[in-house]
């Protein structure tokens, strides 16, 4: 993202209560994995997190290490550690993104690093020079240890970009994303509200931020001292695929018209919500959502990955995905099988319907348009996990 980084320097200088809980958590154990906090990792005492409580959310999409980082680096730096993760998830989903880039930007929270480079124009010392700091005492800030970059981010966004601290407002922490990305958004990104809808997914709770898109998944969860809160998910069944995809009736876009969810990137999302949802049923899908942002990529990932696609004129099952279009290279929508009623209706959700995850049907799939869909059905797919479980089902 070269053009981005040569902006930041242009611009970056300036009863019913009871069952509601067992629903939560109810979804929580679908979706969670394990959560340490305050646990060894660096070389220093551990900090106690100032920030608000992690939401399931967080919890779930946040490796347990790097969150504890995130919340370790929040308390030392006085930012909310949230809005920390969520840069960290913008910038490597989380990951470990070492070396250097085309720009000059390196390492999981992509700093600027080479002088004279699209990142660090001219000759003066680079933000990596100015600020770097060890999260290891006794050993040198290294740009490609999670650490050493979260911590020196911290310190970068306080210091130099205009984050308030830890109890800031909402407005205040996205000027703040603003400088770190060098603009607002460009065409290509709506970075700062990206990153503050996130934020607010993980549990930012400042002064003017908005109700977050899926109020299940943003409760916050406790967790304390070295325990972890650990969940073990269940195996990707078809009524576990329907499960999840019916606790998301009714999210959407925020703003409304911006394309930005939960469920990945501000983007058209039908098939980033099928791929979370497949995710957080169990599917082993590799990486982030945003890899299967095409329509069609779930068809093809099924193909590939030991599932099954059948043609349009199979019966499906309950949690598989159905496409729309002329075929997986001309593929326009995707959504997820919610019921098949024995004269061969179906109920789909979908994600970017109407631009909501929406119930759609019941409708004969051969009458796909007419329902209001952008195609007729080309295919279904089927993840691997679920496979074994279905047997003696009709394809054409």
């Amino acid at each position: 993202m070269d053009k981005r980084r040569i902006l930041w320097w242009l611009l970056a200088g300036t009863g019913s209560t009871g069952l509601a809980v067992l629903a939560i958590f109810g979804i929580a154990v679908a979706v969670l994995g394990a959560s340490f906090t305050g646990c060894q990792g660096t070389d220093e005492p551990a900090l106690a997190s100032t920030g608000p409580t992690p939401s399931a959310y967080a919890l779930q999409s946040i490796p347990p290490e790097r969150l504890r980082l995130y919340e370790q680096a929040g308390s030392k730096f006085d930012i909310d550690w949230s809005f920390l993760a969520s840069i960290g998830a913008q910038e490597c989903d989380n990951g470990a993104c070492a070396g250097t880039n085309s720009s000059g930007c390196a390492g999981p929270m992509q700093i600027a690093y080479v002088r004279g480079s699209a990142c660090s124009p001219g000759e003066g010392p680079t933000l990596w020079e100015r600020y770097g700091v060890s999260a290891h005492p006794g050993h040198p800030p290294n740009i490609n240890d999670p650490a050493d970059a979260i911590y020196t981010a911290a310190r970068i966004l306080r210091a130099d970009m205009g984050a308030p601290p830890t109890g800031g407002t909402y407005n205040e922490y996205r000027q703040a994303a603003c400088h770190y990305y060098g603009a607002c958004s460009d065409s290509t990104v709506s970075y700062a509200d990206e990153v503050m809808a996130r934020a607010v997914q993980y549990g930012f709770t400042g002064t003017g931020a908005p109700t977050p898109t899926s109020p299940p998944l943003s409760q916050p969860v406790s967790t304390s001292g070295c325990s972890a809160s650990t969940f073990t998910p269940e195996a990707a069944s078809s009524s576990q695929i329907v499960r999840v995809a019916e606790s998301q009736l009714g999210q959407g876009e925020h703003p409304e018209g911006s394309q930005c969810t939960i469920y990945g990137p501000c983007e058209e999302w039908c098939s980033l919500f099928a791929s979370w949802v497949w995710q957080h049923a169990g599917v082993p899908l590799p990486g982030s959502t945003a890899t299967y942002g095409y329509s069609g990529s779930l068809y093809t990932w099924a193909r590939e990955h030991g599932g099954r696609v059948l043609p349009p004129s199979a019966t499906p099952a309950p949690g598989d995905a159905v496409f729309y279009g002329s075929g997986p290279s001309e593929s326009a929508h995707v959504g997820i099988v919610q019921r098949v009623y024995p004269d061969g209706r179906i109920t789909t959700i979908e994600g970017n319907y109407a631009n909501h995850v929406a119930r759609v049907g019941p409708f004969l799939p051969a009458h796909a348009t007419s329902e209001g869909e952008t195609a007729p059905i080309y295919g279904y797919a089927q993840p691997p996990s679920a496979v074994s479980q279905q047997t003696g089902r009709r394809s054409g």
